[in-house]
């Protein structure tokens, strides 16, 4: 029996554009931004345990399982839930979550590309700005910006030349996010040239994006080599690295460190976020995904794990030269690596060079990054709505662009960084996790894992080991369940944590928390109105897949086996 499917999308030019794609996807500001900070807000070496257990036991699994159903059937998360109509809602919170972060992410690309034109000047001005005031302290920090009270910690005697620089010269920070102040043009312009650079190299579509991603992919590691061998010269260095790398134990005990772990591993890979399963679903349909499944998290773990070393090492060797411990040197924070960079850059030779070419990385990690997100956006919609944006298709990311841009002009102003913390806390405390779980019960469970090895079998031509199938029924959702009920359970709004939030903050953190959940019960209601019959009859109809459900090439399927009405493989 020949069962096919048409193919109407692009797809990649060769399995290396595919394999650079997805670790430039990876390997981006999740792990030279997110990965450090939250590392040093987790205490270091205790965070580095439950990361690579999470890596093991979520990151792996889900990855696996996500490029294998999009890559089956060549649909993007927004069309793929045909697989189980009733959780088409999976595939839209997983939209909502791919735009919020790329909102705010890109103001981190805005933030490095402020840096990169400064690293021009003839004097790094963060050098400059440690000349005069190179024992700056807190009060004169908010003494110089005219503020009572900011948004780090007050209490530390001393900060940092480059921390000062971070707050009073580039954020030039407000007391707090009731006053979002006057909006920086230098940021605000930045902002927009990166946009701008996301859609030119996205405007023909996933293959200028392939094209691309080659050298984005493969710079960070050749100047965070160098970096480290120089940090690792510094004095001071080994007390950060030897706080990256030894435990404080106790703080195994504290679910908050585990919880935090998984969700880098969901940034950092992009699960939940329908970032990968997009890249997989350009695939051809006998690619091995799963040597991809296994390639990718190592490299992206090694990556996280790499930029770590590289941050710690100056980590300690500022908190040498100001005399304070480690985790007290600097607050940590998203501008965590705003202030350990530039520090570093400001030791080696031709510091100006090195500054320009960090940066320039840095840029175009991000860069890569926001590709990830947005093809994830408009493969969603491609998917949903052919009829309308198959011919529009530049349009529609030029119009994605504009939108985002506009959404992140807030994060622009004076109060802008209290904007951007309040997105990352709230959308990793509660969506990410609940639509990882729902996800992997759905495909685990009720699609099954019988229908899964076989649609591997069809795609590979063997059906790998069975340990996978523990994975996707027990262990992971398990482990990923267990984590986000702790977090609801232990659940701190982040004025609890952080000054400068006022009450009416944390309400609009919570509404983006559920904004992702949302969908799915709504496409539920939706999906079983629409269908007829008894609501058992409904509901039985709606969990199968839809007959349109079948893979991307033609497959001469064994006289043992039929395909039913639903969809559903089955032996006679």
């Amino acid at each position: 029996m020949i069962q096919t499917m048409s193919k109407s999308r692009g797809s990649w030019g060769s399995w290396f554009e595919f394999l650079f794609s997805a670790l430039g996807s990876m390997v981006g500001l999740g792990n030279i931004w997110r990965f450090p900070y939250v590392c040093y807000r987790n205490g270091g070496g205790a965070f580095l345990i439950p990361f690579f257990v999470a890596m093991v036991v979520c990151g792996c699994p889900l990855l696996f399982l996500e490029m294998l159903y999009c890559q089956y059937s060549n649909l993007g998360p927004g069309k793929v839930w045909i697989i189980c109509p009733l959780f088409k809602g999976i595939g839209c919170g997983m939209m909502v979550i791919t735009f919020v972060v790329s909102v705010y992410y890109t103001m981190i690309m805005g933030w490095t590309l402020y840096y990169l034109t400064m690293s021009f000047s003839s004097k790094l001005p963060w050098v400059e700005h440690s000349t005069i005031n190179s024992t700056h302290s807190r009060a004169d920090v908010g003494a110089d910006l005219n503020t009572s009270t900011l948004s780090f910690n007050v209490s530390k005697s001393f900060v940092s030349a480059e921390e000062t620089y971070w707050f009073q010269n580039v954020l030039q920070v407000s007391p707090g996010i009731n006053t979002l102040g006057k909006i920086s043009w230098p940021l605000l312009i930045c902002l927009f040239v990166s946009w701008l650079l996301v859609f030119l190299c996205l405007f023909k579509g996933i293959k200028s994006m392939g094209k691309v991603v080659y050298v984005a992919a493969t710079l960070p590691y050749v100047l965070l080599t160098i970096l480290l061998i120089r940090g690792c010269l510094m004095p001071g260095s080994g007390n950060g690295l030897y706080y990256y790398m030894v435990p404080s134990w106790d703080k195994l005990l504290n679910f908050e460190v585990w919880r935090s772990a998984a969700t880098q591993v969901f940034f950092s890979i992009g699960l939940g976020f329908g970032l990968i399963s997009t890249l997989a679903s350009y695939n051809k349909f006998h690619n091995n995904c799963y040597r991809d499944a296994l390639i990718l998290p190592v490299l992206d773990c090694v990556t996280s794990v790499y930029a770590g070393f590289v941050i710690f090492a100056y980590l300690g060797t500022m908190a040498h030269n100001l005399n304070v411990d480690v985790d007290k040197v600097v607050d940590e924070g998203p501008g965590l690596v705003f202030i350990a960079y530039p520090s570093a850059l400001s030791t080696l030779p031709l510091p100006q060079l090195w500054s320009v070419l960090f940066f320039l990385m840095l840029f175009c990690v991000g860069l890569d990054s926001q590709f990830m997100h947005v093809q994830g956006v408009t493969t969603a919609l491609l998917d949903c709505f052919p009829s309308v944006f198959k011919s529009r298709q530049t349009r529609l990311t030029l119009g994605l662009c504009l939108v985002s841009f506009l959404l992140g002009i807030p994060l622009c102003t004076q109060g802008g960084s209290y904007i951007l913390n309040l997105l990352d806390w709230y959308i990793a405390s509660f969506s990410v996790m609940l639509i990882v779980v729902i996800e992997v019960l759905v495909l685990a469970w009720i699609y099954g894992t019988e229908c899964l090895y076989d649609d591997l079998q069809a795609m590979l031509g063997y059906r790998p080991c069975k340990v996978w199938v523990y994975f996707w029924k027990y262990l992971t959702p398990a482990f990923v369940l267990t984590l986000w009920t702790a977090g609801i359970v232990g659940f701190k709004t982040i004025g609890s944590v952080y000054p400068g939030y006022a009450s009416w903050a944390d309400g609009i953190g919570i509404f983006v928390a559920v904004l992702p959940i949302l969908p799915i019960p709504l496409k539920m209601i939706w999906t079983l109105a629409k269908l007829e019959g008894s609501f058992q009859q409904r509901l039985k109809q709606s969990i199968r897949p839809s007959p349109s459900w079948q893979p991307a090439v033609e497959l001469e399927l064994e006289e043992d086996f039929m395909i039913c009405e639903s969809g559903e493989l089955f032996k006679q």
